[in-house]
């Protein structure tokens, strides 16, 4: 009998203490978006990372092909958007954006400059899906194992899909000339291991044709069975032994 009321106890407890976990993590959140949740004018934000870009924060002859106006939110600080652009070019995937000033920060304090960057090759994997809870529309971009998420600031979904839509192209691209060349350099190896001849002309001379396929006179010998230097016009030599 006191067993089975230690059990029921010990059921009760770890019942409550449950319910109060949940209870606890709902109203921090539901607290942190009423009252945490800053963000940047994504106006202001939008503009300064246009001027960064025409700045200088791209590369020597680097352009942007598409760009998207997103937003940021990461792990660390959840309830603070970075609003900002999204900027895909031929070389990287840059992001530029302004996460909005401490709460406890002073007014005069400078808000904080957000970059981050992919290279744009075939290692880069980007897809379309809900993000942040599910709340917004947005993409998942990953590298090894690096992955980041941006939501599509509202309205300009259509920004985000065009951009997604251009590395997905080009990734494909960059994959398939990736294979024929890879396949390419596998004919070519396949060709250097195969056994070469060579026709003798009128005017050959055996070092002559040693030095033209990087061999010896002594090796042509030996793999043609001479027993010298004499070679006729209309003779086949082995210059390169097969692999």
């Amino acid at each position: 009998m006191k067993e089975t009321e230690g059990l029921y106890r010990a059921g009760r407890f770890i019942r409550r203490v449950l319910v109060g976990t949940i209870t606890l993590i709902v109203v921090v959140a539901a607290v942190g978006y009423l009252f945490l949740t800053r963000q940047v004018d994504p106006a202001s934000a939008w503009a300064y990372a246009t001027r960064e870009l025409d700045g200088g924060a791209l590369h020597y002859d680097e352009h942007p092909v598409r760009i998207a106006r997103v937003y940021r939110r990461r792990p660390a600080n959840y309830f603070r958007a970075a609003n900002g652009l999204l900027v895909a070019t031929p070389e990287r995937v840059l992001f530029i954006g302004i996460e909005p000033r401490d709460i406890l920060a002073g007014a005069d304090a400078p808000a904080a400059i957000l970059t981050s960057e992919f290279p744009n090759d075939t290692l880069l994997s980007t897809s379309l899906q809900r993000v942040y809870s599910l709340t917004a529309h947005g993409v998942v971009i990953r590298r090894g194992n690096r992955t980041e998420q941006y939501a599509a600031s509202s309205g300009y979904e259509a920004q985000l899909d065009s951009l997604v839509g251009y590395l997905t192209k080009r990734q494909i691209q960059e994959r398939a000339a990736a294979a024929q060349d890879r396949e390419l350099r596998e004919q070519l190896a396949k060709l250097l291991r195969q056994p070469l001849h060579y026709v003798v002309e009128r005017g050959d001379a055996l070092s002559v044709i040693a030095s033209r396929y990087n061999a010896t006179p002594a090796q042509l010998r030996e793999w043609n069975h001479l027993a010298s230097d004499r070679i006729r016009a209309g003779e086949t030599l082995l210059v390169r032994p097969g692999k």
